[in-house]
């Protein structure tokens, strides 16, 4: 079997929003501590966002995914695509705890183990600290995981020079070629897009070198096409499941199929424009983003219960210019057109490049923290647009957060029109470097929002302002909640001046609410019908200084009604007018037979009975 592989080279890739996680989960440090936690990024260990509580978003909502990556897309230097995924599990009371989505609290990988003194209970382990938190993360299942490692690896596949564990069967590829395991990750399906197996994950939108490989990308989705495995036989050579149907029969199994997920295609588009060596903006100086509508109750049935948990999963595969992403098996060895530290003659003189044929080509992911998918609330319609708005970034100055960012409003800049909704809500790190700059409570992520006059203030809306502005927020008691973020058992003035005298500085005081100490981890802030046309500048109180980002954006609330209606109407004024007026010649011409106009009107072709 030949299939097209696409062969990868060095870059990193990192998600901002939903936050990523780059296998972190709770570590006081800036880089992680095991990379081999739920999934392989190949990332750098300084990188990814540490837990907070998850968010939930409403079914068919606008999702702003960020991120940045590092070698290049979209312009000639490299060939690449980036593809997004997302996965969902129901989490009832009813349902196997082998198969649910969780973040979990340990940097320790969850295990394959099937010690009978730990059997199911195993895969549900609670965190005490953390009352209905699991211990050990996951994503994809353990008998995905262990279907994926039984199965005989494609040995159609190109793999340079390396030499591969066909122990491991399908957990064995040319990127990780002793089957490290990562989380229950299956290694092939992880460096090859499309795969030709099963797989748990839903593809959401591919970004592609040259839209001419849309056509395929979509047609080969698992979203629209089933996809294969063999059943009843684990008898090949190396006592493997085959891999494919001659070899599946030939043992005595059953071809079996996967029916497709009978969901829409992904959508596919050119791939955004970077510049390598690069983690930061694309060319319109924003991050890179893709506005993605979530699924709804009948692409996932858990969503009517209330009791989805999802995970978002984006990958980015680069190829260099010397594999054309066509090789296979015959390539491999000697005859590959990569080799390790190969020597070569430039103008006479040797020179020896640094190959590694396991990392020439490579795919690197990130994938989100858990995050939960709910019906639409009562009142708000199946058709009505629903935005959501988040905070991304970490406390800490550009040094200190990178390749994370510093605070921001997600989206920065957001246009709506008149009578959609923004579903305001924002979750935060407590575990942050205890050495990383920021306003508040050392460690912590906390945001708010407050009204400005526009985006060059600094001062939020005075009281005479705030009577004589359009406003956000028209409800002055949502007004306060925004700013305030539930706040409970606040200190005044006097009080913390107390407490400092005994020892507990102001700006560590955990009923400090001026710089929102008190706020919770996450605030399920509000769903807001935007009503009013205009455009609305906003800030955040504790995260407005020079050391971190100016955490500023703008809301900007447009008509339903678009110029070129006002250009049909224009028209079709025009047109009916004309139309009158004709009808009118014609009427006063059968009228007076022996007038000019009738005499004129019967010169007109198809006039002439007049």
């Amino acid at each position: 079997m030949l299939l097209c592989a696409l062969c990868l080279v060095y870059g990193d890739i990192y998600m901002h929003n939903p936050r990523g996680s780059n296998d972190r989960v709770m570590e006081d440090s800036s880089d992680r501590n095991n990379a081999q936690r739920l999934f392989d990024s190949q990332n750098n260990a300084r990188g990814g966002y540490c837990w907070g509580p998850e968010l939930t978003y409403y079914e068919g909502s606008k999702l702003a995914v960020e991120w940045t990556n590092q070698h290049a897309c979209g312009n000639s230097n490299t060939h690449c695509n980036i593809v997004l995924q997302y996965m969902c599990t129901s989490d009832d009371a009813k349902a196997d705890p082998s198969l649910i989505i969780r973040d979990g609290t340990s940097t320790t990988a969850i295990q394959t183990s099937s010690d009978p003194t730990q059997g199911a209970n195993y895969y549900n382990f609670i965190d005490p600290t953390n009352p209905g938190v699991y211990v050990y993360g996951m994503n994809e299942p353990l008998s995905y995981y262990r279907a994926c490692t039984a199965r005989s690896r494609n040995k159609g596949l190109f793999v340079a020079t390396q030499n591969l564990n066909d122990g491991a069967g399908a957990g064995a590829t040319r990127q990780n070629p002793n089957a490290d395991r990562y989380g229950f990750e299956c290694q092939e399906e992880r460096d090859y897009y499309p795969y030709w197996h099963p797989s748990p994950w839903k593809d959401i939108a591919v970004f592609a070198d040259h839209k001419s490989q849309c056509k395929w990308y979509q047609s080969e989705s698992q979203n629209v096409k089933a996809k294969n495995y063999c059943a009843n036989t684990t008898t090949t050579g190396g006592g493997q499941t085959p891999n494919n149907a001659a070899d599946c029969i030939r043992a005595g199994g059953k071809w079996a199929s996967q029916p497709a997920w009978g969901i829409d295609k992904p959508d596919c588009l050119q791939a955004p424009r970077n510049r390598d060596n690069h983690l930061g903006n694309g060319v319109d100086a924003h991050t890179n983003q893709y506005n993605w509508t979530l699924p709804r109750t009948g692409q996932e049935d858990c969503i009517k219960n209330g009791n989805c948990t999802c995970v978002l999963r984006i990958r980015y595969n680069i190829t260099v210019g010397e594999l054309t992403g066509t090789e296979d098996s015959l390539l491999n060895g000697k005859r590959s057109p990569v080799q390790p530290d190969p020597d070569v003659t430039y103008e006479g003189k040797n020179y020896t490049l640094a190959i590694n044929t396991a990392q020439t080509g490579r795919t690197f992911q990130d994938r989100s923290f858990m995050f939960r998918i709910a019906p639409r609330p009562t009142g708000v319609p199946h058709d009505a647009t629903i935005w959501n708005l988040n905070v991304r970034g970490k406390r800490g100055n550009i040094v200190q957060t990178y390749p994370a960012t510093e605070y921001d409003f997600v989206p920065t800049f957001l246009e709506v029109t008149q009578g959609d909704f923004i579903h305001f809500q924002w979750t935060g790190c407590d575990h942050n470097p205890a050495g990383n700059d920021g306003e508040g409570r050392t460690q912590t992520d906390r945001s708010n929002i407050v009204q400005i006059k526009d985006m060059s203030m600094n001062y939020p809306l005075n009281a005479t302002q705030l009577k004589n502005t359009n406003l956000l927020f028209k409800d002055d008691k949502l007004r306060a909640r925004m700013a305030n973020i539930d706040q409970l058992n606040c200190l005044d003035d006097d009080d913390l001046a107390t407490a400092a005298n005994n020892g507990v500085a102001e700006d560590q005081n955990p009923q400090n609410c001026k710089i929102l100490n008190a706020a919770p981890q996450r605030f399920s802030g509000a769903l807001v019908k935007m009503s009013t046309l205009g455009s609305y500048a906003y800030m955040n109180t504790r995260n407005n200084n020079f050391s971190n980002r100016s955490q500023k954006a703008q809301i900007t609330v447009r008509s339903s009604w678009r110029p070129w209606k006002t250009a049909v109407v224009v028209v079709a004024g025009v047109a009916a007018v004309g139309v009158g007026a004709a009808a009118g010649t014609v009427f006063y011409a059968k009228r007076h037979p022996l007038s000019k106009v009738a005499e004129a009107v019967h010169k007109v072709p198809g006039f002439s009975k007049v």
